[in-house]
């Protein structure tokens, strides 16, 4: 699978190859979501989002940042050493 090149309307910078990055819960407990993939993207006003997709490359949860950079730093400080993709 290629991983897409736009992400809920904003620009895939980065994006991390197939992994375990955890789960979303409901209030309940239950498992809402298994994330596969970590994306940096950017939209068009500025903006850069650290998105959490799950295995069909859907956004299930997001954070903002002033950068990439910052994105990064908040993923590897979750997950250590992150690899991600150039897009």
């Amino acid at each position: 699978m290629q991983f897409p090149d736009e992400l809920d309307g904003a620009r895939v910078l980065f994006y991390t190859p197939e992994g375990d990055f955890g789960d979303l819960y409901y209030t309940d407990g239950g498992v809402a979501a298994h994330y596969c993939y970590l994306a940096i993207c950017r939209y068009a006003s500025g903006e850069y989002y650290l998105f959490f997709c799950n295995a069909q490359c859907e956004v299930e949860q997001d954070y903002d940042f002033d950068s990439a950079e910052a994105c990064m730093h908040c993923a590897e400080a979750t997950y250590g050493d992150v690899t991600w993709i150039r897009k």
